[in-house]
């Protein structure tokens, strides 16, 4: 016994700060806000970790977090810093006393052979401070016990003392009622509770636990998790919100994280397309559409020009042909960005129709020319892409040739007359 008090006496005095989280900025509406925050990622790592299907998460009920798993209740109290270097946990830590007050508070409302209870913390442990024990389930709690008993005796003696002379301000103000508290339980249910008690020291800080959440998806390719990690927390945000307002049950399962984390990659893969066309060059027995021709002659375009527009045609075409076949939400997709692609010619094609109106064949087709040159070098630059990893031209410039074949898109001002003048 005397070799534990002894331990933590010299522990005490290399760490006479029992405010750990003071380098915050104290109880700023910031810093709150980051501590709520830190909370509730912290919840969605630990289902992204856990490993009994019946493992869910419920915030600010009997804890910062509960955490239900494998028929037993974790009950953890999480301390968040963004100082460098945060003040360690000591046996005079006033965020320890707190913590340990916040769960006997609970005491009636859980049953101790049914729950744990964890301190979750970004700061250290001394080197050598009894409190190592609490890192490990199974090592003796026995000399902790002691020392957090004459502890808690030291911290009312002096707040009795100091009462009794006058003294302002009273010593240990911030822990005496958490002391008292702990020492009001009997030497049975101190022992029960401290076996139950483990501690996580050195944990990420908020601006890193997003990356651990991504690093636990080890199902999905590296490239992949971030972006999975991202919008997993935007769902995540909300289920939340949810909680909160009784919109859903208060507790979160693993299950329903895992059927999102699912459902997201899933719409990612959707999301990415690959280029299947772009080094493919048609076919030597290819005959392109002759409308294709029919519409660049009225406006003069190149056979330079043609010919690209012929290939680009090919292209586009062949890529929504495997697209649609491939994939039966896939022809929607198209059909929609066929609109975005149309809409975008038609707001410059209005624009020359009413300006030309009465200007000179020449110059119609000269403006023409323009329109078609903007749908093969610029279009595809300023046009939103098909797909979020889409990064290739052809689509766009094929597709517009699709359209012309069509007659949905045209470059001449007059296309649509002059290309009925022709059938007739």
């Amino acid at each position: 016994m005397t070799d534990c008090r002894s331990a933590e006496q010299g522990n005490r005095r290399s760490n006479l700060s029992s405010a750990a989280y003071a380098d915050d900025g104290g109880h700023s509406a910031v810093n709150a806000a980051l501590g709520f925050y830190y909370q509730s990622l912290y919840g969605l790592l630990s289902l992204v970790r856990a490993s009994h299907d019946d493992a869910a998460v419920c915030l600010e009920r009997l804890d910062d977090v509960e955490i239900f798993t494998n028929g037993q209740s974790l009950l953890s109290q999480l301390k968040h810093s963004l100082s460098k270097k945060p003040a360690p946990v000591t046996l005079s830590s006033a965020a320890l006393w707190k913590t340990l007050k916040a769960w006997i508070d609970v005491f009636p409302v859980v049953k101790l052979d049914d729950t744990r209870f964890q301190l979750v913390t970004v700061a250290p442990l001394p080197i050598g401070s009894p409190l190592t024990v609490l890192l490990d389930d199974l090592s003796s709690r026995t000399c902790l016990l002691i020392l957090l008993q004459d502890e808690a005796q030291r911290v009312v003696n002096e707040h009795q003392a100091g009462k009794l002379v006058g003294k302002q301000p009273l010593p240990h103000a911030d822990r005496v009622s958490s002391c008292a508290a702990y020492l009001k339980l009997s030497d049975i249910v101190r022992a029960k509770f401290l076996s139950r008690i483990t501690v996580q020291s050195e944990v990420s800080n908020i601006n890193e636990i997003p990356e651990d959440i991504a690093k636990e998806l080890k199902n999905f390719p590296p490239d992949r998790r971030k972006a999975i990690t991202e919008k997993l927390m935007e769902w995540w945000d909300l289920q939340v919100i949810y909680s909160f307002c009784d919109k859903r049950d208060r507790a979160i399962s693993m299950l329903e994280v895992q059927q999102k984390v699912a459902e997201i990659a899933s719409e990612l893969e959707r999301d990415d397309l690959l280029a299947d066309f772009q080094f493919v060059t048609p076919p030597g027995d290819h005959t392109p559409p002759s409308m294709i021709s029919q519409q660049l002659h009225l406006v003069g375009a190149t056979k330079v020009e043609m010919q690209a527009a012929e290939r680009e045609e090919w292209r586009a075409r062949s890529q929504r042909h495997k697209w649609i076949s491939e994939r039966v939400d896939m022809a929607v997709r198209v059909h929609l960005y066929d609109r975005l692609l149309v809409e975008a010619w038609g707001d410059k094609h209005r624009v020359v129709v009413e300006t030309h109106v009465t200007a000179t064949e020449e110059a119609k087709r000269a403006s023409g020319l323009e329109i078609f040159r903007w749908s093969y070098n610029q279009a595809h630059a300023q046009i939103p892409p098909f797909a979020r990893n889409w990064n290739t031209s052809y689509y766009v410039r094929g597709s517009y040739q699709v359209l012309a074949v069509e007659e949905e898109v045209g470059w001449h001002p007059d296309y649509r007359l002059l290309l009925t003048e022709k059938k007739t």
